[in-house]
């Protein structure tokens, strides 16, 4: 564990740590039982220089639950690197999977690892695109809001995810209630959850996570239903949010490329930068056939027929 925890202090994070190692493995209620993390040896010394996990999670469509494995935080050291051992994880895993419930595996890489998982069979899906609003436009829209936020509970947030998750189309991760109150634990991150209401009416929920980044305050928008940003609730949230926290110095959102909320927030200037590269790949009960993975008929592969916010970003 200390290996792991060092390389990713090195590679990915600044304040890896057991807790968040023991929240996100051990906490999880999607757990497969055991670690799935693997690990590459170098055999001479015995030293382990590359590792790669991934996250056991539910995704849901409607009433049908199966579930998956996420990638999330690997690296190879240096001294390593371009060797393939990146790509030899990927088909460790793939194999120990086998067998076993997740049906797919889904990750959202950067480039470079875009090109591992691509070696090792996996299917280029698509492009998430991080979307960023500097504090030098958070004065143009402050004041500017007739939306309000009233801070919600657990529950209640798991009753109005139902609401929609029910009956929609999209496939999604699967916000249990056991889901949210893990999500909500994460050792790094403050989260704050609140009912939207604009002009009166209920128009959703949204999820903003506040972190502190190089001595600045990122908040992101985390979760929120399918379809309810845009126009004029849109500008309102992000001035509410501009006004509720006045310290902020970026607000981020992650989406799919060539989502129309994706225009909305560049009219109200927000920067556009391609960030992650989206990739799956059949692991059981799935068939993949050359750029498309498909369950029960469906292409699983052709991300129009998800939704997908930062929360489901590991």
């Amino acid at each position: 564990m200390d290996a792991y925890i060092e390389g990713l202090n090195r590679s990915l994070y600044y304040d890896y740590s057991e807790r968040l190692f023991s929240w996100k493995f051990g906490d999880n209620p999607c757990s497969l039982g055991f670690p799935t993390i693997a690990v590459v040896e170098h055999t001479p010394t015995g030293r382990p220089v590359a590792f790669n996990s991934f996250l056991p999670m539910e995704v849901r469509r409607g009433d049908d639950l199966f579930a998956v494995l996420q990638g999330c935080d690997g690296f190879v050291d240096e001294a390593h690197r371009r060797q393939g051992l990146f790509q030899m994880t990927l088909n460790f895993m793939m194999e120990e999977m086998r067998g076993r419930s997740p049906e797919i595996l889904l990750g959202f890489n950067l480039v470079e690892a875009a090109g591992a998982a691509r070696k090792a069979g996996s299917v280029y899906a698509h492009d998430v695109d991080r979307c960023s609003l500097d504090r030098s436009a958070f004065e143009s829209l402050r004041g500017k809001s007739g939306v309000t936020l009233e801070p919600l509970d657990t529950a209640t947030l798991n009753g109005l995810y139902e609401e929609w998750a029910s009956r929609s189309p999209l496939f999604h991760i699967h916000r249990s209630i056991p889901y949210i109150s893990w999500y909500n634990k994460n050792p790094l991150r403050r989260f704050k959850t609140y009912t939207v209401h604009m002009r009166g009416g209920y128009a959703g929920y949204l999820v903003v996570d506040e972190v502190e980044e190089g001595g600045q305050l990122i908040l992101t928008l985390e979760d929120y239903p399918p379809g309810m940003l845009g126009g004029d609730l849109l500008r309102g949230v992000v001035a509410r949010l501009c006004d509720v926290n006045p310290d902020a110095a970026v607000m981020d959102v992650y989406m799919q490329r060539g989502d129309p909320l994706e225009q909305d927030l560049s009219i109200l200037g927000f920067s556009v930068a391609p960030w992650f590269k989206v990739i799956m790949k059949a692991l059981n009960n799935v068939v993949q056939e050359r750029d498309s993975v498909i369950r029960k008929g469906v292409e699983l592969s052709d991300l129009t027929r998800w939704h997908i916010t930062a929360g489901d970003i590991y």
